[in-house]
This record gives structure tokens, sequence and C-alpha cells, in this order.
């Protein structure tokens, strides 16, 4: 077993190739329960986290740019993404602070966990990820990025570079929500998040995603919206009904799928009323 920690990006994506090695970032995910993984015990680790062209947040033409080894610490102290309420409140809810100084947003999308949080507002957003390899860059809708659970549109010898939110979901209102059991140090039951435009007491259009409550992040959009009671509970069931909730030990499908519900109301609740 080797450790390969590459100053540049480039060299990175050669490493890459040449020794199909297992990349790792924060390593949050990835090392958990360690041991039991077998098919990881003799790879070649390449390490990205302190690669610079992974460590930026930076505005691009036409939104904003997170570099793949940027940890939630960071996104959640970025003067820059307070236009992104949605995505710094999920930042926030990612563990304790010891996980959020390590954890990467790029692994975070990479382990694809149902469960994950920082996808959910970029599904939301309609943002794009950045892949790159030795041969290509390709850029894919985060929508379409994740297919299963612990499965991804990843190719082999490539790797998430950055992730690309456009300007039109800056500055709007925006939330994100979860129900868990034990607050920031427990996995998402169930979560939300809405990003509108909204003018005369109506919404203009609306982005709605959903985690922990399907096989991959669910995604709805809408136009024309009435806010209203009436037209937040109909919006509400329609999303809930897309869903596909798993029963485990931590709660039932029936329960997952009921707080889906529950938690797009109070979403939309919370922006469309204030």
């Amino acid at each position: 077993m080797s450790w390969h920690s590459p100053s540049t990006l480039e060299e990175a994506l050669n490493l890459l190739e040449e020794e199909q090695a297992q990349i790792v970032c924060g390593g949050t995910d990835l090392f958990v329960n360690f041991q039991a993984k077998q098919e990881l015990r003799n790879r070649s680790w390449l390490n990205i986290q302190h690669l610079p062209e992974l460590r930026q947040i930076r505005r691009v033409e036409g939104g904003i740019e997170i570099g793949a080894a940027v940890t939630a610490s960071e996104i959640w102290q970025s003067t820059l993404l307070e236009e992104l309420p949605a995505l710094q409140e999920a930042s926030r809810v990612i563990g304790g602070w010891q996980i959020q100084n390590r954890a990467s947003i790029g692994g975070n999308l990479a382990n694809a966990s149902p469960a994950a949080d920082l996808i959910i507002p970029l599904v939301a957003y309609e943002a794009t990820v950045t892949l790159k390899s030795k041969e290509r860059t390709r850029i894919v809708p985060l929508v379409d990025f994740v297919t299963a659970p612990k499965k991804t549109t990843l190719e082999k010898n490539e790797m998430i570079t950055a992730i690309f939110i456009p300007d039109k979901v800056s500055g709007l209102p925006q939330t994100f929500l979860r129900h868990d059991q034990r607050g920031g140090t427990d996995i998402s039951l169930v979560s939300v998040a809405v990003v509108l435009e909204e003018s005369s007491r109506r919404m203009n259009w609306l982005n709605v995603a959903v985690g922990a409550a399907n096989g991959k992040p669910v995604f709805a959009a809408f136009h024309d919206v009435e806010s209203n009671e009436t037209a937040i509970a109909r919006l509400a069931e329609l999303v809930a009904a897309q869903c596909q909730p798993i029963t485990d030990v931590r709660a039932s499908a029936a329960y997952r799928q009921a707080m889906v519900s529950v938690f797009i109301k109070k979403a939309l609740t919370k922006l469309a009323f204030t």
C-alpha cells in the first residue's frame, strides 16, 4: 500500500491513471469501518486534500464555483457563499466541528449516500459537477450525478474537481431543513432544500430537493404557485409521492414519506410567508 500526495492537479490525474489509486480527501466517510473494507486494504491512496486547484471558492462567469476539496466549515464560514444560505445551513449540520473541518464537498458527493447533506441544496440549485480525467473534462448536472445509493456517474480515472452553482439562485429565498434524531451528530432521516423566486404573493418558480427518502436525491420544479397553505400542502404531497424511502432501524418508510411532506411544508411556509 502506498500513499501519494501530489502538489498539482495534473500530477494527481497522472497518478490516478498510472496507480489506479483510491482518492481520499477528508476521509470522514471512506475510513468509517475501514478494517471491514477488504477491497481498500491493499490499494494505493491518492490524497487530494491540499491541491490548490481544488481549494478555491470563487465567482466565475455565470455563477460561483466551489473546489472539490473545500470543507464544510469553509463553506459555512465563506462570505461569498452568504448568498447561498441553504448550502451554508447544510454545511453546519454535518457532524461536529471536527468532521466539518475535514469533510469535503467533493467527498460528500462522491460517497453518494442517500443521506448526504450537501448534495440536497446543490440539487435544488440545479448545480453541475465538473469531472476530470487525464484525457477529458465532463460537466454533469448534479441531479444526474448520483444514480443509486453509493453509485455515481464517475468513470474510471475520473475525479470531481469542482461544483458550479448558477447565479440565478444567489440571494433568492431558500432554506435547508433536516430531520434527525440527535442534531448534528446523527444521519438525516429526511432532508429538504427549497429555493424560490416570488412576487405578489405567488411563487414564480421553485425548486425542491429531498434527501434520505429515496435511492438518489429527488428533484421537483414548479412554476406559478400560489403562496397559500392549500397550494403548499398539495405541492408537498406531490413531491412526497415521488419518494421511495426504505425501512431501517432508524425509521420506517411510511414515517420518512410522511416527514417529506411535513418538512416541505415547513420550508415553504418559512420562505413564502416571511
